[in-house]
């Protein structure tokens, strides 16, 4: 029996030593315990990175308990990108408790190769929360990492407590290039004493930690500052109970092993301005690469035109400088040899005098958007705007993060340049509804046009507080149309961000129902952005018309209220009637008609409405811009002009109405 035993002893020694020689000779890099995705959206998709250098030839991709776990109706999806964002292979053979290992050849394709992982679905007709809890490592001489976005509430990235027999702490390395500030954004349990932070800043970094937000179950952020804080962090999050989420407002990649083989990146200064006009004004830059394609890298310039990137070595870059439709786009050509860049666009709309533009429907990380407040206003001034509603979704009295991210992006504001406008998406299961220049208290079973009447106590000519109906024909609350064609008195209506294109069709055939009704119902238009990224501020824009008037918050609130305003999809679009704008009333008839567009499609017919009915059309051909006139007889009710691009059943911009009231 001694001879058995000694000879286990010796063969458990043996495979000690081959462990410990194999980890030796091979470079491991594996994420904490534990990863998940689900089916509930928060956490329903995770993308994570391998960093393969220019020398390595292949590399091993493993996944521990890669099935899901429990029955469910569409299972989780594990997909291989290459560098340049091809498909690779789909990692399609999950094992129960054990490791799932992928052999990837790199065949020359060095660079930021991405995992993504889709989260499972519940069986068919089950809505309980299906979830796939697993661990992801790499095998040989590669980087494995995360990138953070900066959102954590209902989007992000999620880490759970150990689920496979490890240590309740999770450790990262932080790739931090010349920054002088850096946020990290969490939701961690209510629990006290669970999910600690603990930061490690290089050697020879002095930097200033600050907690901020909200308290624990909401978003909360620590926020470091410093005069250079260049360096390997080393992040700790220690007591790992429950589920907690991690976000990076500068979007840092994070790294499963504490020396990243993936260089440092190097600061590129840049300039922007308007060419022929030698203006320096802030615009978004989109950055890739053939070997970074899998990596969204989206960066704005700031107010005076100055902004940094940060490049890897040895690669060569694509920018794309934009600002909005009102711009050309343009690409040049970058790399981190070279430290300094200027670009330069070149307006292709020009903007009549006394019209602002701005997105009155945005959400930042204070609820389901992806951004902070900061980085929202960023992008309003680089997509070109003038004025931005932040709008975060609230409902009653609870709404300390609506005002929370009111706080950051209020001081943003400069009277006369640029200006952000307090709001709320009031949120109900029947109806949306967008509080501009304010809040409301009440709850969610509150009738919509009781809210709307709080709305109208609130409103004063020195404080003006408006409200708009959103998206109307939404799947997400199908009742609005029945709900709003019971309404006395709306305001405004948003237009064009229904989901589809036949939503889209029918509110604006709801919004001349209730014009016919004899109410005064103003058109809005916005992205309801989630993600600067992807759903760029602007793309759908709303103009006001001030003249003279400074741009303010309450001038933009009276213009809105009163429809001095038109919408666009990427044209410009003046009308009158008798030399009235939309919002005003003209007493005679005929009328003289007057249009002028301007546009970045061709455009091929402006249309005169009347009472729903088109009773003109202009002929523009295919021109980008047009100016036309026509005396009409037109009978009482109300006017408005819409451009269309060719085969397009959505116009490219359209005005607010003029109203008709002919006296004898």
């Amino acid at each position: 029996m001694n001879g058995v035993i000694k000879v286990r002893f010796w063969v458990s020694l043996a495979i000690t030593v081959l462990v410990i020689s194999f980890s030796w000779a091979q470079r491991i890099c594996q994420s904490p315990d534990s990863l998940y995705v689900d089916s509930t959206g928060i956490a329903r998709s995770l993308h994570l990175f391998v960093y393969v250098p220019p020398n390595t030839d292949e590399f091993t991709l493993a996944i521990f308990d890669q099935a899901d776990d429990e029955p469910v109706g569409q299972p989780s999806s594990f997909s291989l990108f290459a560098p340049n964002g091809s498909e690779v292979m789909k990692l399609n053979n999950p094992q129960s408790k054990a490791w799932s290992e992928y052999k990837v050849t790199a065949d020359g394709r060095w660079g930021i190769w991405r995992l993504t992982v889709v989260g499972p679905q519940p069986p068919q007709g089950q809505k309980l929360a299906v979830r796939n809890c697993f661990l992801v490592r790499t095998i040989g001489n590669v980087d494995l990492f995360i990138k953070l976005e900066p959102a954590v509430l209902l989007r992000g990235v999620r880490f759970s407590e150990p689920k496979f027999g490890g240590e309740p702490i999770h450790r990262f390395t932080v790739q931090v290039p010349e920054l002088t500030r850096i946020r990290f954004n969490f939701v961690r349990p209510r629990e006290e004493q669970t999910v600690e932070v603990e930061l490690q800043p290089p050697e020879g970094v002095t930097a200033e930690q600050n907690w901020g937000g909200l308290s624990r179950g909401s978003l909360e952020f620590l926020e470091i500052n410093g005069s250079n804080l260049k360096g390997l962090w080393g992040l700790r999050i220690r007591n790992v109970k429950g589920v907690y989420g991690l976000g990076i407002e500068q979007e840092l990649r994070v790294f499963f092993n504490n020396e990243p083989l993936m260089p440092m990146p190097q600061t590129i200064h840049v300039t922007t301005f308007i060419v022929d006009e030698n203006t320096p004004v802030p615009i978004r830059l989109d950055i890739t690469s053939p070997q970074t394609a899998t990596e969204t890298y989206v960066t704005f310039t700031d107010r005076n035109g100055f902004g940094t990137l940060f490049l890897l070595p040895d690669i060569s870059y694509r920018v794309t400088a934009s600002r909005g439709f009102e711009f050309e786009p343009q690409t040049v050509t970058a790399s981190a040899e070279q430290k300094t860049l200027s670009v330069s666009i070149r307006r292709v709309l020009r903007r009549p005098y006394g019209w602002y533009c701005g997105d009155p429907h945005v959400h930042t990380v204070y609820s389901d958007g992806n951004d902070t407040p900061a980085q929202i206003v960023e992008a309003a001034r680089g997509e070109g705007l003038d004025w931005v509603v932040i709008t975060d979704h609230g409902v009653g009295p609870a709404i300390n993060h609506v005002l929370m991210a009111h706080q950051e992006a209020l001081p943003f504001s400069e009277p006369g340049k640029f200006i952000v406008i307090p709001g709320e998406e009031f949120t109900t299961p029947n109806y949306h509804v967008n509080i501009i220049n304010g809040t409301v208290k009440e709850i969610s079973a509150t009738p919509l046009q009781q809210v709307i009447e709080v709305v109208f106590k609130m409103d004063t000519e020195e404080n003006p507080v408006t409200v708009k109906i959103n998206h109307p024909h939404w799947t997400g609350t199908p009742k609005t149309p029945e709900l709003i064609r019971q309404l006395e008195k709306l305001p405004l209506i948003e237009l064009w961000n229904d989901g589809t294109v036949d939503g889209q069709k029918l509110t604006i055939l709801l919004w001349w129902e209730l014009l016919n009704k004899g109410m005064k119902v103003f058109a809005t238009t916005a992205t309801d952005s989630h993600t600067r990224k992807a759903a760029r501020l602007g793309s759908r824009r709303t103009y006001v018309f001030l003249g003279d008037t400074p741009l303010s918050a309450a001038s933009v609130v009276r213009a809105l209220r009163e429809g001095r305003s038109f919408l666009s999809r990427g044209a410009l679009l003046l009308f009158t009637a008798n030399n009235s704008l939309p919002g005003y009333t003209v007493s005679k008839s005929p009328t003289t008609i007057k249009v002028w567009v301007q546009s970045i499609r061709p455009v091929d017919k402006v249309e005169i409405v009347h009472n729903g009915k088109v009773i003109y059309t202009f002929a523009v051909e295919g021109k980008t811009e047009f100016t036309g006139e026509i005396n009409i007889a037109v009978d009482n009710g109300w006017l408005l002009a819409q451009a269309f691009g060719k085969d397009d059943p959505i116009p490219l911009a359209m005005t607010n109405p003029i109203f008709v009231h002919i006296t004898n």
